[in-house]
């Protein structure tokens, strides 16, 4: 039996958010493969001279190459994959028809997004961001909802996202996703902008089939995007 560690962040859950879509993403990498990666990444602040947490809603301008070599970094190691839940026009969703209200809908939607990265041969320990006092509640739902439908060799741990370098890989594509995808705002962001060409240039290139930082094929692996629309639901 394996152990994988799983880096999960999202944004915009909440339903009153200042978007009406949300994205859940996570980062797998085997256990064994954690250590290199996080002092890999800590060579490239160290080179950079990075010394502030990565987080999407904090770029500096300034950082492109370090953003860029972060980047690479994932798509030329076959041993981490990404996986994200971008959900379209939350507030369509017709929860009622399924017997559910949005707080339980999150849980669908974590569901859906680890799913497809976990397998019944192996261990997975998920890691995810201190949001809020109710994340203990959460985490606890979600584990009982993964137990439910076989997932039984899961641990869940809740540690603050300054703490982890693989949870803040995670907000950066999480982040990416999400603002490449609202048509609500102006896209004004140099560093962003340049982000989101640069990472939907590499998710085509790593793709089997015609894909985007808007949304991929069920079947890729490296970098998957469900794109869940809501106004039909």
């Amino acid at each position: 039996m394996k152990t994988y560690k799983i880096f999960c962040d999202e944004s915009n859950y909440m339903l009153q958010d200042s978007s009406d879509l949300m994205v859940n993403g996570a980062l797998k990498i085997p256990e064994e493969y954690v250590v290199p990666a996080k002092k890999y990444i800590k060579y490239l602040r160290h080179k950079y001279n990075y010394n502030t947490e990565i987080k999407w809603t904090k770029l500096l301008k300034k950082q492109w190459n370090f953003y860029k070599e972060i980047i690479d970094y994932f798509f030329d190691n076959e041993f981490m994959q990404f996986k994200a839940t971008l959900v379209m026009n939350k507030s369509k969703a017709n929860h009622g028809k399924f017997g559910r209200d949005h707080n339980e809908f999150y849980y669908v939607v974590y569901y859906y997004t680890l799913r497809d990265l976990m397998d019944m041969d192996n261990r997975f320990k998920v890691y995810f961001d201190y949001k809020d006092t109710l994340g203990g509640v959460r985490v606890k739902k979600l584990g009982e909802i993964l137990a439910n439908t076989g997932f039984n060799n899961t641990q869940f741990t809740i540690i603050p996202s300054h703490d982890s370098q693989l949870i803040q890989l995670c907000d950066l594509f999480t982040g990416a996703i999400g603002y490449a995808n609202r048509s609500d705002i102006p896209k004004e962001s140099e560093i962003k902008n340049r982000i989101i060409e640069y990472l939907d240039k590499k998710i085509r290139n790593s793709c089997e089939s015609i894909c985007s930082i808007h949304g991929t094929k069920p079947w890729e692996k490296k970098f998957n995007i469900f794109r869940w629309s809501l106004s039909d639901v």
